[in-house]
């Protein structure tokens, strides 16, 4: 069975709310975010889907390229190949579109791995976390973002999520000074009273004030620094693990199984995250996780505020390595109107989909009535 055809459409969401990192403004409420979809189809016509989401804030794959991408380059290096053999889909990717610094568009890639994933899924009878090796859990805690441009709005953010029925929360820091960031934090740890609460700097510290950062955010409680500094910086990291009294975990600058290597082999890293999106879809993120565990470090897992598709993928990987609570904020910020059944039911607790693939069904003629052109 051969991969035959491959198809992109692009969606544009709109932002329920603003979406603010150190990188800048991710999201504004009512403005449209886009969303590249794939539709795969393999001999037979079985059809799989996956998603890309262009966050040019965080990385450096926009709309444009990822379409382009896909459409001149990764989709003629594996059309005709076998669809069960990811290893070839990856090195054929790998040479359309060769790794750097990082796996090399990544997000691109990704959303072909999934799609392929789904659509061998749906032509064995099995779901994407069965072809992964497993399934340790069902049911998944996602976490609520306090993401604010003025932190005197963390109290009322972190009070929704608690209406919501969240029990985990995630503040992104590192775009109000340390003071600012550090009363954000206390803010949203009196709102939440004692629930969980982690924080993600998006690369947006130095390595003093993150070290002074750790020990106040220590007196709040907080259970996950994630991201304070930028770059593969095994120096840095190296101090903070050692130093810090709250778990370092590594997001953006984790970009492959070396990457993850050398960050263990420094003794830079507490916690290992996993995003389906960053390392290229399932296949990378697989052996990433296997690593880690072998490592004995910690599991998370984060996404990019994808639809309920990207959401129904970080499950399925989060079921075959028991990863919880899960930063996958989609249905936070965003709606999900083409599934016949939505995977989020609303508040902040989620169950794996069940049925072959990713277990979601797809509205295919609503896509492709909703989707919009892209200047190439």
């Amino acid at each position: 069975m051969k991969i035959a055809a491959i198809e992109t459409f692009v969606i544009e969401f709109p932002f329920r709310t603003a979406f603010v990192l150190a990188g800048g403004v991710a999201g504004r409420p009512g403005t449209p975010s886009p969303r590249v979809l794939v539709r795969l189809e393999a001999e037979g016509g079985h059809v799989g889907w996956g998603e890309a989401t262009p966050t040019p804030r965080w990385t450096y794959e926009t709309t444009e390229t990822i379409v382009s991408t896909i459409l001149k380059y990764l989709a003629p290096a594996v059309i005709g190949l076998d669809l069960w053999d990811f290893d070839a889909l990856h090195h054929a990717m790998e040479r359309a579109i060769a790794p750097g610094g990082t796996i090399g568009s990544p997000l691109a890639k990704s959303a072909i791995d999934v799609a392929a994933h789904d659509a061998l899924g749906h032509a064995l009878g099995l779901s994407v976390c069965a072809l992964l090796g497993g399934r340790r859990r069902t049911r998944f805690d996602l976490s609520w973002m306090v993401s604010v441009a003025d932190p005197a709005d963390a109290t009322k953010q972190a009070r929704e999520g608690i209406d919501a029925g969240y029990t985990v929360f995630d503040v992104k820091i590192g775009m109000h000074g340390e003071r600012g960031d550090a009363a954000l934090v206390e803010a949203t740890r009196k709102a939440i009273g004692d629930h969980a609460l982690q924080v993600d700097a998006n690369r947006g510290y130095r390595l003093a004030s993150a070290l002074r950062q750790s020990r106040r955010f220590a007196g709040s409680g907080v259970t996950l620094f994630e991201q304070p500094l930028d770059g593969l910086n095994l120096f840095g990291y190296r101090r903070l693990v050692a130093e810090s009294p709250v778990e370092i975990g590594i997001d953006e600058t984790l970009r492959s199984v070396p990457d993850l290597i050398e960050y263990v082999r420094a003794d830079a890293i507490g916690v290992a995250v996993a995003k389906v999106q960053r390392n290229a879809g399932f296949h990378h993120s697989r052996r990433l996780c296997e690593t880690a565990e072998a490592a004995g470090i910690g599991l998370s897992l984060s996404g990019l505020t994808e639809t309920d598709l990207g959401l129904a993928a970080g499950l399925h990987l989060a079921a075959a390595f028991d990863i919880n609570p899960l930063q996958l904020n989609g249905p936070q910020y965003i709606e999900t109107p083409f599934l016949a059944r939505r995977v989020w039911q609303g508040g902040g607790s989620v169950e794996l989909p069940e049925g072959p693939g990713l277990g979601v069904e797809v509205d295919e003629k609503w896509i492709r009535a909703n989707a919009v052109r892209v200047s190439l």
